[in-house]
């Protein structure tokens, strides 16, 4: 029986650990009260845990099932560890020597074991074109300079809105007097204030006896203006100029807001010119947003004398010129349906690459070889873009005035399937008004805006053109002129058409 008992003794010796009482257990090396056995195979020794603890040593807490609970809704990520909205996942994670059983995925914006720090995002410098950064929790913010715009300050939002073009129409600029000399005769009216205006009565000035004198645009919709340029002018050989003003914004023409000084509640006081003739610009940092825009002059040199500019861009900031006027658009992606030529000479043929708004010279627009209706203008954008707007210009033919009356569109992605631009409400051809004289811009807003690599101008009536756009969004201008005959009827004449096109990326 020796060997039998000896044998069993052994075995159970094997089998059972028992509570070592050499160096590798004395200290306990096993945390929040673990027992200590001398260990098997090659480990000095192994720790039995208590519920709710694991690990090596015992030193990782973790959740115990409950009466009733499914023991697989236990574990290291239950309840979650991970903070901010982390993803918590069971991992056979060490941190060091402690094995911890889990590992978190944090969300954008923060990071650390349990994503418990927040992320400065700022150091990236996100920020374009001197745009100042401010950090948020899991975010950020850039503060831009007046002329800048979108989420990283990367859009120019400083384009003329339209007093020396004309974009803005006699009808929509009004003041608080019109100064009357010469016995009455001479009436310098509010829709004078354009921007180098020339002729002997080229500026607005208010009446002698109007004590608080402002002048009003109204942009017939919101729009960000970012900056304005006064000017002052001559009035009977003696300079005349606004040496400082106010400006006040409206979204409905009868509650106004004075431009303040940033961060107090003080009006601010722009300094305007200082002579007749000499521009002076004014940003607006922050920009101003608003339908109706007002200008207080303070102090003036004799006579509140105002010629005048504002700077800025639509609300989505899609309105930058394409490049037509600047070249940016080639004129190899300018065709149309035909080409006019004077007097049958090469020298005088009204192509389409000078189809460019405000082009100057003797042949300064695309003209149509035939009056009728099946002629069109057309802008290969090579990509597809987003139209938001167009812009028309007439010209003249060797002294006669010629201008689109009106026009419809039309766009395509591959230039052989045409849609034409309907209106939304009629659900029929849109019918685009025009211009009235050869030289003034008429600008025509897109809403809903068009989607197309090519676009079309079809003239109805008789243009220069300009669009404005947004890349997969853009925007274009022409100038379009008709054959002249030698008593055009209604209808019958094309347009010459100048453009410049805009762009702006339709992720905007």
């Amino acid at each position: 029986m020796g060997p039998f008992i000896f044998a069993l003794v052994l075995c159970v010796s094997v089998s059972v650990p028992q509570h070592a009482k050499g160096e590798e257990c004395e200290p306990n090396p096993c945390a929040n009260g673990g027992a200590c056995f001398t260990a098997l195979a090659d480990e000095a020794f192994s720790c039995e845990c208590h519920s709710g603890f694991a690990g090596p040593k015992c030193a990782s807490v973790v959740e115990v099932a409950a009466d009733g609970e499914d023991p697989t809704s236990a574990g290291p990520c239950h309840p979650n560890p991970c903070h901010n909205g982390g993803m918590c996942e069971v991992s056979e994670t060490y941190r060091g020597d402690t094995f911890i059983g889990y590992v978190c995925k944090c969300p954008p914006g923060f990071n650390g074991i349990r994503c418990q720090h927040n992320v400065n995002e700022c150091e990236r410098e996100p920020c374009k074109n001197g745009g100042i950064c401010t950090d948020l929790v899991a975010n950020y913010s850039c503060e831009c300079p007046g002329e800048f715009m979108g989420r990283h300050c990367q859009y120019k939002c400083s384009g003329p809105l339209g007093m020396e073009g004309g974009i803005i129409s006699n009808q929509q600029i009004t003041a608080s007097s019109t100064h009357r000399a010469l016995f009455g005769l001479q009436k310098w009216y509010p829709y004078f204030a354009r921007l180098n205006k020339k002729g002997l009565v080229n500026a607005w000035s208010a009446a002698e006896k109007d004590r608080w004198p402002w002048i009003q645009i109204n942009l017939q919709r919101r729009m960000r203006v970012t900056g304005l340029i006064t000017q002052g002018a001559k009035r009977i050989g003696s300079p005349e100029y606004v040496k400082s003003y106010k400006v006040a914004f409206s979204n409905n023409g009868k509650t106004w807001r004075t431009y303040k000084v940033k961060g107090t509640d003080e009006d601010m006081v722009f300094r305007g010119n200082v002579d007749n003739n000499t521009p002076s610009a004014n940003s607006f940092t922050p920009p101003i947003e608003g339908q109706y825009i007002r200008i207080y002059p303070q102090v003036c040199r004799r006579h509140c004398t105002l010629r005048l500019e504002l700077l800025g861009c639509e609300l989505t900031g899609c309105s930058e010129p394409m490049g037509m006027k600047t070249g940016h658009i080639q004129d190899y992606q300018i065709t149309s349906s035909s080409v006019f030529q004077t007097l049958n000479m090469d020298m005088f043929s009204w192509e389409p690459g000078k189809a460019r708004l405000d082009k100057q010279g003797k042949v300064n627009a695309w003209t149509s070889g035939h009056n009728d209706q099946s002629q069109w203008l057309q802008v290969d954008l090579l990509i597809p873009t987003k139209i938001t707007g167009i812009i028309t210009q007439g010209a003249k033919d060797f002294g006669h005035v010629q201008f689109v009356g009106s026009y419809k569109l039309a766009f395509s992605n591959n230039g052989e399937r045409w849609t034409v631009y309907q209106d939304e409400k009629t659900r029929k051809d849109k019918i685009f008004q025009g211009n009235f004289d050869n030289e003034t811009h008429r600008k025509n807003v897109i809403d809903p805006p068009l989607y197309g690599r090519f676009v079309r101008i079809l003239p109805l009536v008789v243009v220069r053109s300009d669009y404005f756009a947004c890349r997969a969004a853009r925007v274009h201008r022409g100038r379009l002129s008709c054959v002249p005959q030698h008593a055009p009827a209604p209808n019958t004449q094309a347009p010459r058409n100048i453009g410049i096109l805009k762009i702006t990326p339709a992720s905007r």
